[in-house]
């Protein structure tokens, strides 16, 4: 269950918090849970995944360091792909999907 939070806390609880629009990343994530949501006047502005000591903020307002655009759509498409892929189990997807994403966040320094 996500629990609502606000910009300030998350920036001030990760050392490195990631950028990424609406639906951008929806296969890297597709395994992992958010664990926060932000709100304001306008309605519901991102949720907020934790990976290692990294925050990804995902949504209509996200807050911190914008990805490359061309590296996390080249990804996401690799993500697609292995998703897609009925013959790999769950567990083998959701590995790979996972070295994609730490791959996305190491390109971040």
């Amino acid at each position: 269950m996500k629990t609502k939070t606000t910009n300030k806390e998350i920036k001030s609880n990760f050392y490195k918090v990631l950028s990424i629009g609406y639906c951008d990343a929806q296969y890297l994530l597709q395994y992992k849970k958010p664990f926060a949501y932000t709100c304001g006047t306008y309605g519901w502005n991102a949720d907020f995944y934790e990976i290692g000591n990294v925050c990804i903020s995902t949504g209509y307002r996200p807050i911190g360091e914008k990805v490359d655009y061309n590296l996390l759509q080249e990804l996401e498409k690799q993500a697609r792909n292995i998703c897609l892929d009925y013959e790999l189990n769950r567990e083998t997807k959701e590995n790979q999907v996972d070295e994609l994403l730490n791959k996305l966040i190491n390109s971040v320094k």
